[in-house]
């Protein structure tokens, strides 16, 4: 009985010790052939200026957009998918200094802005073609509803 142990011991040893070439080569040929670029991306949180209406107001919303990259990453044709408070020029001036290289020319992305009474913007999210980025600004509160220089509008 001890020396069946033995032999199958022996056996299992000899199969693990032969296995571990084929392993190995089997990792280093799925990375040497992956061809996916390697992803960077520039954007900057959004900051936008509320009209002093829609600040004073106990109101909370969220804004889409979507657009997509040309071949140097950079975002093209904005589309409003829903937005009553910001206004697409807005959006566009502060999309059109992101990159997002790496991924393929006419890759479709969405940006989502949210706003809430009280805080201000607390989030944004850049979504799509397998990438995902929120942004959040959880402890501004209500100092960023002020004005600049401490005016009270």
């Amino acid at each position: 009985m001890a020396t069946v142990r033995v032999i199958l011991k022996a056996c299992l040893t000899l199969l693990i010790v032969s296995a571990l070439p084929l392993i190995n080569l089997s990792e280093v040929s799925s990375s040497a052939t992956s061809s996916e670029p390697e992803v960077r991306t520039t954007i900057t949180y959004c900051n936008f200026d509320l009209a002093k209406q829609w600040r004073l107001r106990n109101l909370s919303f969220n804004s889409l957009y979507s657009f997509v990259i040309d071949k140097e990453g950079k975002p093209l044709d904005l589309k409003k998918v829903r937005d009553n408070f910001i206004g697409e020029q807005a959006v566009r001036d502060c999309v059109s200094t992101w990159r997002m290289v790496g991924f393929s020319e006419n890759s479709r992305f969405s940006v989502y802005f949210v706003w809430k009474h009280d805080r201000g913007w607390v989030r944004q999210e850049i979504s799509g073609n397998g990438f995902s980025q929120v942004m959040t600004m959880s402890s501004l509160g209500i100092d960023q509803l002020r004005p600049p220089n401490g005016r009270k509008d």
